[in-house]
């Protein structure tokens, strides 16, 4: 197929990219410029405002990965990028006349909730109040592109993605160690899932093809192997070599110090983003597992990757960088 893959300079994008390369598809990979001096073979281009008619010229599907992801910021922007960026892509798409499938990778922090929730299947009802911009912006996109039938949408939510390239999760992690003992919400005894990046890119795959009465579903991506925080942690830790000291604390507490810094930040010059979130704490603090029977039972996803192999493998490739 002739493929689009937007997002082609993110981590999940990059990796999309790659595999279906060498799957031998013809890929038109788009994104931002590359930060740093990285080498990047896609075609720069910003979904919000670049003319996308020509990228779109015989393609058959798209794999829009092209996010804002971030526990913080400004809500203008995360609309610009997950809302406005979506809209244009599908309005391009429509144009193009031969697009037949359209992946969307959104996201499970729609459901996160500030309490445990266990085996969370797809259905969703929106909250009154969400927790972050990125989760309302990446729900909406979601509405958009469930409201494009003709392109034989997709949708998958991969939960907190990990592997080589990863610029969000691992790296704030090991940032927080940095400023001495890290601090878990319960001693991090909430349970968690996680996903190596390569069976996210499997899940696409099978998205690609996936059977027309599947078109307009959304399906949960994980590895499937639900995780304590602390257990979790600990494996990261021993896969990197790097000896880290935990201390417990209350979640009530840990969510009253990341309001107390949510609070500063909205004082300072530019508003930026506080090293500690109420957000942030609920991911560790709270239990969050998700079911994947529907993507097993409509996608034949089935993860190849274990989180110990992928843990092994991402450390790895971060003891090269």
């Amino acid at each position: 197929m002739r493929i689009l893959v937007s997002g082609a300079a993110g981590f999940i994008g990059s990796h999309v990219v790659q595999k279906l390369v060498a799957a031998h598809h013809t890929v038109i990979a788009i994104g931002r410029p590359p930060k740093g001096p990285r080498e990047s073979a896609h075609r720069v281009a910003d979904l919000a405002i670049d003319s996308l008619d020509p990228l779109l010229e015989g393609c058959e599907a798209i794999v829009h990965c092209a996010a804002r992801a971030a526990p913080w910021g400004e809500r203008a922007l995360f609309w610009r990028d997950n809302v406005l960026a979506t809209e244009r892509l599908l309005d391009a798409a429509r144009r193009a006349g031969t697009v037949r499938r359209f992946v969307q990778i959104s996201t499970p922090s729609i459901y996160f909730r500030y309490r445990d929730q266990e085996n969370i299947a797809e259905v969703f009802t929106p909250p009154k109040r969400w927790p972050t911009h990125y989760a309302e912006t990446k729900w909406t996109a979601e509405c958009r592109v469930r409201d494009a039938p003709t392109l034989g949408p997709i949708i998958l939510r991969p939960r907190a993605v990990f592997g080589p390239g990863d610029r969000a999760i691992v790296p704030r992690v090991l940032a927080a160690v940095q400023r001495g003992a890290l601090i878990l919400p319960n001693g991090g005894k909430a349970w968690i899932d996680i996903t190596y990046v390569d069976n996210v890119v499997s899940a696409v795959e099978q998205a690609l093809i996936a059977d027309r009465r599947f078109e307009g579903k959304a399906f949960n991506i994980t590895n499937g192997e639900p995780l304590q925080v602390r257990d979790m942690l600990t494996k990261l830790f021993a896969a990197l070599r790097i000896r880290v000291r935990f201390r417990s604390t209350p979640i009530s507490l840990a969510l009253m110090a990341a309001r107390a810094s949510e609070a500063v930040a909205k004082l300072r010059a530019g508003r930026p983003e506080p090293r500690l979130t109420t957000y942030g704490v609920g991911l560790l603090g709270y239990t969050q597992t998700l079911s994947l029977e529907a993507a097993r039972t409509c996608l034949n996803y089935s993860p190849m990757v274990t989180i110990n192999q992928g843990l092994e493998q991402y450390a790895r490739w971060w003891s090269h960088q």
